[in-house]
């Protein structure tokens, strides 16, 4: 009894997810709280999206959405799209979920995920996020990754 108690435990606290933080880039993080998501179209990316949007976020589908033609001289005109957010994040991550493998209160159990912060003015990775495991809304084994990846973009705005 005293042998699946241990391993129990050591099951539970190795399987939540929880996200590791790696600050990559010092550079300032400046402007209005706008971030636009380069994601997969899984339902998980919702539960990122309202967290960020908790701590005052907008958040956007796309970078750009209007398109624009600039003659540079007079025989060049340039087309490219305008940019309404700076940063863009870019997230990568696998959780099944059909009924099989989803969590009963609604999480998800995650393969692998990653996030990178991208400033597209310098074309820099600011901040990487990652994890495996449970997220939030599975318990007993609820992880935090959906907070981490909003606590750590937010962090990175208050820094300045």
């Amino acid at each position: 009894m005293k042998k699946l108690l241990i391993i129990l435990t050591v099951f539970a606290l190795t399987a939540c997810a929880s996200g590791r933080v790696v600050q990559i880039s010092n550079a300032p993080v400046t402007g209005p709280k706008v971030i636009a998501l380069d994601a997969p179209s899984a339902p998980w990316v919702i539960e990122i999206q309202n967290k960020l949007k908790q701590r005052g976020f907008k958040v956007l589908r796309w970078s750009s959405v209007s398109r624009v033609t600039e003659r540079t001289s007079d025989d060049t005109l340039e087309e490219y799209n305008k940019a309404e957010a700076r940063y863009v994040l870019v997230i990568d991550g696998y959780a099944p979920y059909d009924t099989m493998n989803r969590c009963f209160a609604g999480g998800y159990k995650f393969d692998y995920i990653s996030t990178d912060l991208v400033d597209t003015l310098s074309n820099e990775t600011i901040l990487n996020v990652n994890g495996s495991g449970y997220s939030e809304n599975c318990p007993p084994l609820s992880g935090t990754i959906f907070g981490d990846i909003a606590n750590a973009i937010d962090a990175v705005w208050s820094q300045n």
